[in-house]
């Protein structure tokens, strides 16, 4: 495939995390229990943000980094100049860390690491500030009661008693959460009684009760912050299959997070850095019928969208386009077979791959890929229509 023009994101990746910082996101599973994710995906976590971070380095399962994905990556237009420390085991991952660690060098993460695996002096970010930056419940103590949607935090047993209108509940603690794993809609008495029993269950002991609001649009509003200050980055308009159950994200300069929103962004953000935290955020902001912006749910580490968001401006420059919508599929290819159905796609402008994963490495699925890109279109039908033509592809 020709080369096509790199994709320089808007800022450099020393305004993300600091530059002697190492991506390192190799964790286990008892740390993600709540989002309901299996083995498979303690490696290929390692495999986001594939052309943003710089000459940093970074610790990344061979699956998504084989010397054919990196290639295609490349002549798509991903600056990729990392330097990738390649590990098959997670007992390598960690001894890898170790080496860096030993360096000076701090991990960041999008979710902490083995407990105890290593000292807090070898992370970016103290895990218990992670914990409660993230926290649904400790949300009210960094953003302004303007922003927040009437809620109550409770005892998980406690729920069911009576519901005078339809909620959202949420896990209230400060383990790691997302993809909308453990946030529930509930319009009626049984319901809620339903997701009590699934809460408990498992073992989500404190929960977030949230009064139902009439979101017109949610957005994605993502922040760089450092020792110097909150850097807006920018945000993607987020699609859902279902209440509080996200299917993607969409950046359209039609339907932009309002200016105040853009604001309200910061000012958590600035609420965050004083307390310590450095690198990237995502925060959840709606805006409801009245007009108000409502922050839904802090993202203290990359989101799904960030890589969108960084690449956006770029990809749809060199296309000629404006709109970029999400792609995420578990695909029935090999890698080269992929490969080769995506050029066209990628060649004419309209996709922008942003990881590969071969399945036969990761899981021993032979025959079977993982994808993550955007497409891209005049306006939103037009995107729509190009996310059809791409599954299309694949298929």
């Amino acid at each position: 495939m020709t080369a096509l023009p790199k994709l320089s994101p808007p800022v450099e990746p020393a305004r993300l995390w600091p530059e002697k910082a190492v991506f390192m996101a190799r964790t286990d599973l008892e740390r993600l229990r709540l989002l309901g994710v299996g083995p498979a995906n303690l490696d290929s976590i390692t495999l986001h943000m594939l052309g943003v971070l710089g000459t940093r380095p970074t610790v990344r399962h061979r699956s998504g980094v084989t010397d054919e994905i990196l290639t295609f990556l490349q002549d798509a237009g991903l600056m990729i100049a990392e330097d990738i420390r390649i590990y098959d085991s997670a007992e390598e991952a960690e001894a890898i860390a170790d080496s860096l660690a030993a360096e000076g060098r701090p991990l960041f993460w999008p979710y902490p690491l083995r407990r105890g695996r290593f000292h807090e002096s070898a992370h970016l970010v103290r895990t218990g500030l992670w914990g409660r930056l993230n926290s649904k419940a400790f949300l009210a103590e960094i953003a302004p009661a303007r922003a927040l949607a009437p809620r109550r935090i409770v005892p998980t047993a406690t729920l069911g008693a009576r519901l005078d209108h339809p909620v959202v509940v949420k896990a209230g603690g400060e383990e790691a959460t997302g993809w909308g794993g453990t946030v529930r809609f509930c319009d009626t008495l049984e319901r809620l009684l339903e997701v009590k029993a699934e809460f408990l269950s498992r073992e989500i002991s404190t929960c977030v009760v949230e009064q139902e609001l009439p979101v017109e649009r949610c957005w994605c509003a993502n922040l760089a912050i450092s020792e110097a200050g909150v850097v807006y980055l920018g945000a993607a308009e987020q699609m859902f299959s279902a209440p509080g159950c996200q299917s993607g994200s969409i950046i359209d300069p039609n339907t932009p997070l309002p200016p105040e929103g853009v604001d309200l962004a910061v000012e958590i953000g600035e609420a965050a850095r004083a307390m310590g935290f450095i690198g990237v955020v995502g925060l959840d902001i709606g805006r409801i019928a009245d007009g108000r912006l409502i922050v839904f749910d802090p993202n203290f580490r990359f989101n799904a969208c960030t890589q969108q968001i960084l690449l956006h401006h770029a990809a749809t420059k060199r296309a000629g386009l404006t709109v970029s919508r999400s792609v995420v599929a578990d695909v029935p290819l090999s890698v080269r077979s992929l490969i080769k159905r995506l050029q066209s796609a990628v060649e004419d402008g309209w996709f922008v791959p942003t990881r590969i994963v071969d399945r036969s490495i990761l899981s021993n699925e032979k025959g079977k890929s993982i994808l993550n890109g955007f497409v891209l279109g005049a306006d939103r039908l037009d995107a729509e229509k190009n996310a059809r033509l791409l599954d299309l592809l694949i298929s």
